[in-house]
């Protein structure tokens, strides 16, 4: 009799843990498909988004080094150093001037809080 009751339970074990298999497996399978669905273009781009907007620190970032090009591209062409016209010369190199010493300070304060 004792053997009987250890066959029923060792069944009744096996069933349990064949019922947790299967649980797992469509969980893992449910996982599977989420992992895939993240990892298309439109969702990387669309996840990379949220990022940026979420982030200040990185829209300002951007945002500097945006004005650091165009402010370049004023200094080089608009107020060329190169020119005939010593006003342009001195407004192009005082604006080079100013750009780098505003990107100098703003790189001294992030080392200091990094």
């Amino acid at each position: 009799m004792n053997k009987i009751s250890e066959k029923t339970k060792l069944a009744a074990e096996i069933a349990f843990l064949k019922n947790k298999q299967r649980e797992d497996f469509c969980v893992l399978k449910e996982q599977y498909h989420i992992t895939i669905d993240s990892y298309k273009p439109f969702n990387l781009i669309k996840s990379a988004t949220r990022e940026f907007m979420a982030n200040p620190d990185l829209k300002s970032n951007i945002l500097n080094g945006a004005i650091g090009i165009g402010t370049n591209y004023i200094s080089k062409n608009v107020l060329n150093e190169d020119s005939i016209n010593p006003i342009k010369r001195v407004l192009g190199r005082v604006l080079k001037f100013a750009w780098n010493n505003y990107i100098g300070k703003n790189r001294r304060k992030s080392s200091d809080i990094g």
